[in-house]
């Protein structure tokens, strides 16, 4: 099992223990002793033991402490915890796989271990097993029943979750200390920038976004081509501050390439009037905007509309107390259907799953990130739906 399998998979435990979602009623330690959990305990989000102010009763007495979590019991020596203070006070070691070391303290004390696994349902253990799978989401295979309804729940929910998110990202290149409309338009352009960086040269994409800007500011005027080509790196000499990743680069994503495309996006931005972005026809504002450019309206832009110039004009919204702006933009962005190129979505090709219409919802992206590839099952409504099922 990988490093972040195992980490995930220690995650999934601790809230399969936390909700008490196992059968309770013939608990038993390794060593034969009966297991009441009269209380689980809190939840531990800094260091030492995984669950704090719990209550057990293990055969005829009853403690209070700490109750430590692993995979198997040969966590508790890789994380070294007989070896720290912090873990003294530990009063049950519960675990999801049999044999072992027993797990000790550092005071010596030799703690009761809980087998949880054979108290799990069938689901939820073979949930559990499915972490060690590498390259296949845990749901493909650890759930023999995945709800179609519940996955689109989800995903709508993650699709809201990253426009807020895309609104987050572009607030951070937004200088307050500017005047309002020259740092809403920089704060595009570096946004642009960084979304023609994805994924490989995301920095290096900022940072020559930040230099092009820089120049405008300091000389009053549009630097040329050339002029940021070479600060790149791409005329005479490399820039050592700019690390430039060229692996599985298609020549079309050369960063020589994105720069140049950049710099025609960026001359649009500042060059249009500022009312342009108050236009409440979005899309054919964007596909005006690409016309200045020179830009066709390919798949990299039109997932840049969704993902830059929705949150963007969100923003602006919000900032210029232009309500319906802002409620034009979220619209747009909750019916938005974008072409996602396949290999980004191909772990979702082996759900089961009829209506494919996630494979042009930009919240699938979302979905894959931060909750699937996270490890973060355990808030997914497909889960959810299977252990009720």
């Amino acid at each position: 099992m990988g490093d972040s399998g195992f980490k995930h998979s220690e995650a999934f435990l601790q809230w399969i223990w936390e909700n008490l979602l196992f059968d309770f009623t013939a608990l038993q330690t390794n060593e034969g002793q009966p297991v009441h959990v009269l209380d689980p305990g809190k939840q531990n989000v800094t260091d030492g033991p995984d669950f704090k102010q719990a209550i057990v009763q293990i055969g005829n007495l009853t403690w209070h402490g700490d109750v430590e979590l692993h995979i198997n019991n040969r966590g508790w020596l890789e994380h070294r915890h007989h070896e720290d203070p912090n873990y003294n006070n530990v009063i049950l070691h519960v675990v999801a796989e049999k044999g072992g070391l027993p797990a000790i303290t550092k005071s010596g004390q030799q703690l009761p271990t809980l087998n949880l696994e054979p108290h799990l349902s069938k689901e939820l253990s073979r949930f559990l097993k499915s972490f060690s799978t590498s390259g296949k989401l845990n749901c493909s295979t650890g759930l023999q029943f995945i709800s179609e309804r519940a996955f689109y729940e989800q995903l709508d929910k993650a699709h809201l979750e990253y426009f807020e998110k895309k609104a987050d990202d572009f607030l951070q290149y937004y200088d307050p200390e500017l005047l309002p409309t020259q740092a809403w338009k920089y704060a595009l352009v570096i946004s642009l920038w960084d979304g023609l960086g994805i994924s490989h040269n995301r920095k290096p994409m900022q940072k020559t976004a930040c230099k092009w800007i820089q120049v405008i500011n300091s000389e009053n005027r549009l630097p040329a081509i050339t002029e940021i080509l070479e600060f790149a790196g791409f005329k005479n000499k490399i820039n050592p501050d700019l690390k430039w990743n060229y692996k599985s680069v298609r020549p079309a994503n050369h960063p020589r390439n994105r720069i140049i495309e950049a710099i025609n996006l960026s001359e649009a931005i500042i060059n249009l009037p500022f009312d342009h972005f108050l236009n409440l026809e979005l899309a054919p504002a964007w596909d005006r905007f690409l016309y200045s450019a020179g830009l066709k309206k390919t798949g990299r832009y039109q997932i840049l509309y969704g993902t830059v110039f929705l949150p963007a004009l969100y923003m602006l919204g919000k900032l210029f107390a232009h309500q319906k702006l802002s409620d034009a933009a979220f619209s747009s962005w909750k019916h938005l259907k974008t072409p996602i190129p396949s290999s980004i979505l191909s772990s979702f090709h082996s759900l089961p799953i009829n209506n494919q219409r996630y494979r042009k919802k930009l919240g699938s992206v979302h979905l894959l990130n931060a909750y699937c590839k996270a490890g973060k099952c355990t808030e997914c409504f497909v889960l959810k739906k299977a252990i009720q099922s």
